[in-house]
């Protein structure tokens, strides 16, 4: 073992996982969507073509932390629920309609972190397409932020991923339209949403309460 393993301060789980001790690792997550317009190839059913991804934050490959990333389209897809097992983890589509796509990230074994699940709205159409069926024929983007926190590791897991230096990610199609992210604003944000949902059940719970 070498210095860093030496001053790690580790304990071990009821499940018996030996973990490191006030560490964390932060997985820095974009999930977005590109759509296209497909123009004089457009159908009724099949008007746009688009592609939802889940992407690192600064386009560093992630595959040694996440093992595949499950799709859940619409049910009015045939097979939809799509498994995506290499990076670039994306998945190309074509349709007419908006919804939300469920994303499940499944994670290594040595992570021994159940799947997080997040959700993305598809959007095809842009503010400033017009009501007389003008569709702007520029890709509509719809990117966000996101972030999955390992508190407490397992060592194993730690240690892997705190020597493996980071390694660009492999090309994606999709990568002129990628947005750039402040993840301290994000960060805010995200805090923000949280507290205010917390607040919002804490008030609801008073609420509940029978009266005195």
């Amino acid at each position: 073992a070498d210095d860093t393993d030496c001053n790690l301060e580790t304990f071990t789980d009821n499940d018996g996982v030996c973990r490191v001790k006030d560490k964390e690792i932060i997985l820095k997550l974009c999930i977005g969507t590109v759509a296209f317009y497909l123009g004089k190839k457009a159908s009724e059913y099949h008007s746009h073509k688009w592609t939802v991804y889940v992407r690192e934050a600064n386009n560093n490959d992630i595959s040694h932390i996440i093992e595949k990333v499950t799709f859940q389209l619409h049910p009015s897809f045939s097979n939809p629920t799509r498994h995506v097992e290499t990076p670039p983890f994306e998945l190309t589509e074509t349709g007419w309609g908006e919804f939300e796509i469920a994303i499940q990230l499944h994670f290594k074994e040595d992570v021994k972190h159940k799947e997080v699940e997040l959700y993305h709205p598809l959007k095809l159409y842009s503010e400033t397409d017009g009501p007389q069926g003008q569709i702007s024929k520029k890709p509509v983007v719809q990117e966000e932020y996101d972030e999955v926190v390992f508190s407490e590791p397992p060592k194993p897991f730690y240690t892997r991923v705190t020597k493996t230096p980071p390694k660009p990610a492999p090309e994606s199609a999709m990568a002129p339209y990628f947005q750039a992210h402040n993840p301290q604003e994000e960060l805010s944000k995200i805090q923000a949403a949280r507290h205010k949902a917390a607040q919002f059940r804490a008030t609801l719970l008073k609420q509940l309460e029978p009266a005195a």
